[in-house]
């Protein structure tokens, strides 16, 4: 298998940890943050990381879809199973957990690409917006009982929180959220999340 990604993408790095946890073997192809041309599209139409293709040349995108069938090609328990037997609660908490974190992506990375834009161009009404949903997530999330169980959605928000200070530093979100920092900062010490640290590609 082959997985496209960027050591910067959040959204990436979920399945670069996946894969090292279930030691699957998959080469990872770095793509720049400008991409790969419109050629890329011929194997993700949306043009977009990450991209996972299979060994028989079919490709699936879109990082949700890429993590749930890395845990199930390594036969990985991160996605909680069903059951006709008792309520999915876990099941459904992993989910809506991995929607927060990459909801806080998507506005961070909005925000960013916003802040890019020539500085005549850019619009602080739209940046506050972004900035607005980043904080009312991590709120949510102050809020929300962690325990030492690992699933996608822990996966998820860890990456999310990796990314804010990796890309807005500044934002200081430890300071006013006590109990998201203390769970972070164990969560931030598997061996996978330390090898898997957001940087900038060379």
């Amino acid at each position: 298998m082959k997985l496209y990604t960027n050591p910067a993408s959040p959204f990436a790095r979920k399945a670069r940890i996946i894969v090292r946890e279930l030691k699957l073997v998959v080469e990872e192809i770095q793509v720049p943050r400008e991409g790969l041309g419109d050629g890329f599209r011929t194997i993700n139409p949306l043009g977009k990381i990450p991209v996972l293709v299979l060994d028989d040349g079919s490709t699936l995108f879109d990082s949700p879809v890429i993590c749930e069938y890395l845990n199930e090609a390594g036969g990985g328990r991160f996605f909680p199973g069903k059951s006709l037997l008792r309520e999915n609660t876990g099941h459904w908490r992993a989910l809506t957990l991995q929607a927060l974190g990459d909801g806080i992506c998507d506005a961070a990375v909005a925000r960013n690409y916003e802040r890019l834009r020539p500085a005549e161009l850019q619009s602080a009404a739209v940046i506050a917006k972004y900035m607005n949903a980043v904080n009312t997530g991590l709120d949510v999330l102050e809020r929300t009982k962690f325990t030492d169980k690992v699933t996608i959605g822990e996966i998820t928000v860890a990456c999310a929180l990796g990314y804010l200070d990796f890309r807005i530093p500044e934002l200081g979100w430890r300071q006013t959220r006590p109990n998201l920092r203390d769970w972070y900062e164990k969560f931030a010490q598997y061996p996978s999340m330390q090898a898997t640290w957001p940087a900038q590609l060379a």
